[in-house]
């Protein structure tokens, strides 16, 4: 069993903001380019809608380097710990949908947010 080390957390919490960077570039992508229809289009026109939007390129950039760093804090953390702490990403989710797409946010999402905030909380004390 791992300690909780301060500076694993850390990279977890950027390796989390990367990814949330990456899935909204993305999510800009496919707004702007009037959609992704993924399954319509096949993998041909998959790879040139990206090549043709570079919010997709780099979207997957910065989720592909998330991943590659998630690797350290797998091995500084208990997996118990560092897996629950992607949770975090649903509360920049919820900022980020509402300033950045205009989605609404009702008590629903709100009290659900502050579960997901205290179980981190709970996780993170445990250690």
């Amino acid at each position: 069993m791992h300690k909780m080390n301060i500076q694993a957390l850390g990279l977890a919490l950027f390796c989390i903001l990367l990814a949330v960077v990456g899935q909204t570039l993305m999510k800009l992508a496919i707004v702007r380019s009037g959609g992704m229809p993924v399954l319509e289009i096949g993998l041909g026109g998959l790879v040139s809608k990206c090549l043709q939007v570079p919010y997709i390129l780099v979207g997957f950039g910065a989720y592909g380097v998330s991943a590659v760093l998630w690797l350290e804090v797998l091995s500084e953390l208990d997996f118990s710990v560092a897996f629950p702490l992607v949770s975090v990403s649903y509360v920049l989710a919820l900022f980020i949908g509402r300033y950045l797409f205009d989605e609404s946010i009702n008590f629903s999402r709100i009290l659900g947010v502050l579960l997901i905030c205290s179980g981190v909380f709970f996780i993170i004390k445990s250690q």
